[in-house]
C-alpha cells in the first residue's frame, strides 16, 4: 500500500443505498438515521494516534453504491474501513448485503484500493467475509488494534486481528486484545467528522413530537455484555462475557458535547444493557438532573434489572423510553434461551411500575423461539396486547451468524437464508428459524399478523392518542397500513 496523494491514511465508511431493501416501505418515514458511533469512535483512536481520518456516512448523506464509490475513491485514502456495525446488538449481518455490493463496486473502479472489512459480522465469519468478499482484509474484534497496524505498515503477519491474503493463500492472526482503559484509549468521540445535522430518531420515540426528530445522536457509555442469550452475537466483537465502563463523568462531557454544540435533545444510549451497574448510571443520572437539559432518552434494559427505587432518578434524568427485552409468554421459553429467572407476574409488575413512573415502555417480542408453537406463539401475543405497552418490536426469531441458534442450525443441517439480505426482519428475502412444530413461513406470517394486531387495536390506539396526542394515532395508523412483501409467503 502507498501512501495517498491527498495523504487521508484511513476513511471510515457506514453503508448506505440499501434503507429500502432492510426496511422495504418502512424505511422512508419510520425507521432511524443513526449516527455511526463505533466508526466515530474508531476515528477518534485513529486520529489521536497521528493519522489522518475522515467518515464518510454514505447512510446519513443518502448515497448509492455507486456515489459511495465515487465519495470513496476521491478521497484517495490510503485505507478503507467498511464498518459492519450496526445500532442493533444482536447482529450485523443485514448490512453485509451492502457491504458486499460496495467491495465489488470499489474494486470495479479500482483494484488497487485497499479495503478491510471490520465489525461484528466479520468478527463472527472472518475466513467466509474474506473468500467471498471483494476486501484485502477483514479485522476481527473492536478493530482498532488492527486498523493501527495496518497504518503503521507494520509486516502484516505482527498485526494482530488481521486476516488477509497472499496471493491465493489467506491467513489470520491471532485475536487483538481488547482495550481496557477506556477512558484514555478511546477518550475522543470524533462527533465533528459525522453529518450532526442529518440523524432522525425512532419514530416511537418521538410520538410525543413528531416534528422534532432530529437533534439526534447514539452513544455507548460500556463496552460488552455478561449475560448468554442464545439468539445474540454480541460477544463475537468482544470474546469475552463482561461489561467494560466509561466513567459516568466521561459520558456526562460527552452528552455535555452533543447538547451544546450539536443541540441533541434525543439521546439513543446504545448499551446492551445500560440499566445494570447503579455505580454506572445513576451518577449519570444525577448529572443529567443537574444539568437539566430535558433530553428525551431512551435505553435497553432487563426485566430483572429494574428496581422501584431507580424509577424516579430515571425519569427526572431525562429517560423517557425503557426497552425491555420481554421476548416471550412462555416462562419455560424464557428460561430456555438464558433470559433469566423472572416470571411472567414479575414482568407486569415491573412494566405498571415503569408506567406508574411517567416512563414509556417499548417491549421487544420474539416469535418462532425455540420450543415454541402456535399456541405459544399466541401466549406472547397475548401477554403483549395485556401489557400494552407504548410501543413494540415484533421479532422473528433468526440464527444470527455469532449466536448460539446459528451453531445449532449447522449442527441440526436446518436452513439459514441464502444472502445476508435473508436476515434482515423486514426484508422481503427475510427467512426466520423453524422450530420443531413451525416451518419459517409459520412464524413470519405469525409475526407479521401479530403486527397488525397489535396496532390496530383501538385499546392500543386509545392509549396512544390519550398519551401523545391525535397525531400521533394517525402516524401509527398509517404505519400499520403498510404490508411487507415476503417472498417466502408467496408476494
Amino acid at each position: 500500500m502507498g501512501k495517498s496523494k491527498n495523504s487521508l491514511d484511513l476513511l471510515l465508511v457506514n453503508i448506505g443505498g440499501i434503507g429500502k431493501k432492510v426496511y422495504q416501505e418502512l424505511a422512508r418515514d419510520f425507521s432511524a438515521i443513526e449516527p455511526p458511533f463505533w466508526a466515530a469512535l474508531t476515528a477518534g483512536f485513529i486520529r489521536n494516534k497521528g493519522y489522518s481520518v475522515r467518515i464518510l456516512d454514505a447512510h446519513a448523506r443518502d448515497l448509492d453504491i455507486e456515489e459511495t464509490t465515487k465519495a470513496i475513491l476521491s478521497s484517495q485514502p490510503y485505507l478503507t474501513n467498511i464498518v459492519v456495525y450496526g445500532q442493533q446488538p444482536a447482529s450485523s449481518t443485514q448490512l453485509m448485503y451492502g457491504a458486499g455490493l460496495l467491495c465489488k463496486e470499489i474494486k470495479k473502479e479500482d483494484k488497487e484500493a485497499k479495503i478491510i472489512l471490520t465489525g461484528l459480522h466479520p468478527s463472527v465469519l472472518p475466513e467466509r467475509t474474506i473468500r467471498e468478499e471483494e476486501c484485502d482484509f477483514v479485522g476481527v474484534g473492536e478493530g482498532f488494534y488492527t486498523l493501527l497496524g495496518l497504518l503503521q505498515k507494520k509486516d502484516l503477519s505482527k498485526i494482530p486481528g488481521l486476516w488477509y491474503r497472499k496471493g491465493k493463500n489467506i491467513f489470520s492472526n491471532r485475536r487483538a486484545e481488547n482495550i481496557q482503559d477506556l477512558e484514555s484509549e478511546l477518550s475522543d468521540v470524533a462527533w465533528d467528522l459525522l453529518p450532526m445535522d442529518k440523524y432522525s430518531a425512532h419514530n416511537w420515540h418521538c410520538l410525543a413530537d413528531l416534528d422534532f426528530r432530529n437533534g439526534y445522536a447514539s452513544i455507548l457509555t460500556s463496552l460488552g455484555c455478561p449475560f448468554e442469550c442464545k439468539f445474540c452475537a454480541i460477544h463475537a466483537t468482544f470474546g469475552e462475557r463482561s461489561v467494560r465502563y466509561w466513567s459516568p463523568e466521561w459520558v456526562l462531557g460527552q452528552i455535555d458535547i452533543l447538547v451544546k454544540k450539536y443541540n441533541v435533545k434525543n439521546l439513543k444510549i446504545i448499551d446492551e444493557l445500560f440499566i445494570l451497574n447503579p455505580k454506572h448510571f445513576i451518577p449519570i443520572c444525577d448529572g443529567l438532573i443537574k444539568r437539566n437539559y430535558g433530553l428525551n432518552i431512551w435505553v435497553y434494559a432487563r426485566v430483572d434489572t429494574i428496581k422501584e427505587e431507580y424509577l424516579d432518578r430515571l425519569r427526572q434524568a431525562g429517560f423517557k423510553w425503557l426497552c425491555l427485552g420481554i421476548e416471550s409468554g412462555s416462562d419455560e421459553i424464557r428460561k430456555s434461551i438464558c433470559k433469566g429467572k423472572f416470571e411472567k407476574a414479575d414482568i407486569k409488575n415491573v412494566v405498571r411500575k415503569i408506567k406508574s413512573a411517567g416512563i414509556n415502555v417499548m417491549g421487544n417480542y420474539m416469535f418462532g423461539l425455540p420450543g415454541d408453537d402456535l399456541e405459544g406463539m399466541q401466549k406472547t401475543l397475548d401477554l403483549a396486547m395485556k401489557l400494552n405497552c407504548e410501543f413494540v418490536n415484533f421479532y422473528s426469531t433468526m440464527a444470527y451468524p455469532g449466536s448460539e441458534l446459528y451453531e445449532e442450525a449447522i449442527r441440526k443441517q436446518i436452513k439459514l437464508p441464502g444472502s445476508w439480505l435473508g436476515f434482515s426482519q423486514h426484508s422481503y428475502e427475510c427467512l426466520p428459524q423453524p422450530t420443531d412444530k413451525l416451518s419459517a413461513g409459520e412464524v413470519l406470517r405469525f409475526r407479521d399478523n401479530a403486527f397488525n394486531v397489535y396496532f390496530t387495536n383501538p385499546k392500543y390506539l386509545n392509549m396512544v392518542e390519550q398519551k401523545f396526542g391525535v397525531r400521533a394515532r394517525r402516524h401509527i395508523e398509517k404505519m400499520a397500513k403498510i404490508k411487507l412483501k415476503r417472498k417466502l409467503l408467496g408476494d
